[in-house]
């Protein structure tokens, strides 16, 4: 398992600056969003965070330096509101992902993480009363057999996560959504620190927590992340490491799957602190007797792996 960062951690900057300063931390792969290079000319709405359009000549440029910096991409964000009130915003998210799904094949990456959203209108990580109801689980899963057509097409995967503000808000619902969908396309993102909801986050329900998560949808995770979240009543997620999380827990269940990518660090958004969270997450891993796999591709500078342990977020399967 390769350690890598999530690229909306560090902030909007230059391609070349972005992909050599995550190199620089030490991380071995990255999850990329187009929205986090100046290059794309995009700032993402609170309801859509893909480029209207994705040029050649940028996918070029985002490969370019993910080859020249060592820095596989394991993992390309997908995400706008699935289960937006409008039909028009879910429409032109569902138009959007054609060409992001072809620009992340380009790139030689085969997953695409997503949102399955939420009834607020502004924003596509907030709560709505009505994320509950039939008519928002029957838009999104609209949505996502629109969007695993498209995987289909461009041989990619997609990766959806359980958040509690959003429509697909337990293990349970994940499951149900990956089934009704109809496609092997649609997986799981396993998101430790999302697994609570309000009044839930207590160190006292994290194991119980991770291994129902595990025992539901574990053999469906292509993507981990290694969220923090902080103990107390209400949701307040934070850095690898700050929070409840059980890291070695984390390692040992993905290992147990077993579990064939990478670890994305998420949450942190404060580079000074990332050389001490990735330090944590490789401690875990060692107490997990989980292997650090330095992939190939790191070495060589291609952009994705060709190594027996088939990293599937860069490797096209």
């Amino acid at each position: 398992m390769r350690i890598g960062v999530c690229s909306t951690d560090m902030g909007i900057m230059p391609a070349a600056a972005l992909f050599s300063r995550i190199r620089a931390l030490g991380f071995e792969t990255v999850q990329f969003a187009f929205s986090d290079v100046t290059e794309a000319r995009f700032v993402p709405s609170g309801q859509i965070e893909i480029p209207a359009r994705i040029d050649d000549s940028l996918v070029s440029l985002v490969a370019a330096e993910a080859r020249r910096n060592r820095l596989p991409i394991g993992a390309v964000n997908g995400t706008f509101n699935a289960a937006h009130p409008d039909p028009a915003i879910r429409a032109e998210g569902v138009r959007r992902f054609e060409g992001l799904a072809a620009a992340t094949a380009q790139l030689g990456c085969a997953i695409i993480t997503l949102c399955s959203g939420t009834r607020n209108p502004d924003y596509l990580w907030s709560p709505h009363a009505a994320n509950g109801e039939e008519a928002a689980w029957a838009d999104m899963i609209e949505v996502m057999r629109a969007l695993a057509a498209i995987a289909e097409r461009h041989g990619v995967t997609l990766a959806i996560e359980t958040e509690a503000a959003n429509v697909v808000d337990t293990p349970e619902k994940a499951r149900r959504a990956m089934e009704e969908a109809g496609s092997e396309r649609l997986k799981m993102v396993m998101d430790c620190a999302n697994l609570f909801h309000a009044g839930e986050a207590r160190r006292a329900n994290v194991e119980s927590a991770m291994r129902h998560a595990f025992a539901v949808f574990g053999s469906d995770v292509v993507v981990a992340h290694g969220k923090d979240i902080r103990e107390g009543e209400g949701i307040d997620f934070c850095g690898t490491g700050e929070g409840i999380v059980d890291f070695e827990l984390f390692a040992r269940l993905l290992a147990e799957v077993p579990y064939p990518a990478d670890m994305m660090l998420h949450g942190i958004f404060d580079e000074a602190k990332m050389p001490a969270a990735l330090a944590l997450m490789r401690r875990a891993c060692a107490a997990a007797d989980v292997t650090l796999t330095a992939c190939p591709a790191s070495r060589t500078g291609r952009i994705f792996c060709e190594c027996p342990d088939r990293h599937i977020g860069s490797t096209q399967f």
